[in-house]
């Protein structure tokens, strides 16, 4: 079987380590990195100090669920997606600050179809600053988002939301020349 190669990491978070070592080489053998956390806390030190792509969280963790741990994370990074995954049939309450929900009965080809789909974003640059275009797909009709970064930085410069994919690229294209030819260090206050 040939090997996919990803760039995404992947923090995986889950206090029962057979279910953890599981899912961390599912994701793995998809080519994935997995960064697993056996608690809250140790997810939230990973998720501080690392570049992640995607967190996967199971919601019943010992001290913190899922839920209000996607928030807090929600708090210092929200561009990064994160699945709660559980073994309730329903979505638990404070899971609408996720950007996937997924049963732990939906089998493996459901879960590595929904981390795909959570990483597919589009990348764009423009002078010393890239932008990232999301879909949210948890309200209808869909909303794009998009960061805009300095190249070789985490800051974040600039976030809006636009209702098409293609009224997304246009607006973080022209905030980016707007950066770059102005060579701003903070977030203009109006749209280009």
């Amino acid at each position: 079987m040939k090997r996919l190669i990803h760039s995404s990491t992947i923090l995986c978070v889950d206090d029962e380590s057979g279910a953890l070592r599981l899912r961390k080489l599912l994701l793995e053998s998809a080519g994935y990195t997995v960064l697993p956390a056996g608690d809250a806390a140790s997810a939230l030190r990973t998720f501080e100090s690392h570049s992640i792509n995607l967190v996967i969280s199971d919601h019943l963790l010992p001290g913190l669920t899922g839920a209000a741990l996607t928030q807090e994370m929600k708090l210092t990074k929200p561009f990064v997606p994160v699945m709660l995954l559980s073994g309730l049939t329903e979505q638990p309450a404070g899971a609408e600050h996720a950007d996937g929900f997924i049963n732990k009965n939906d089998g493996p080809v459901v879960f590595l179809e929904q981390v795909a789909d959570l990483l597919r974003s589009s990348r764009i640059t423009h002078g010393n600053y890239f932008a990232e275009i999301r879909c949210d797909k948890r309200s209808q009709p869909n909303i794009w988002h998009y960061t805009i970064q300095r190249l070789r930085s985490r800051e974040i410069v600039s976030w809006h939301q636009e209702p098409t994919r293609n009224a997304a690229i246009r607006a973080a294209r022209g905030w980016m020349r707007s950066l770059s030819t102005r060579h701003l260090n903070h977030t203009p206050r109006e749209k280009p």
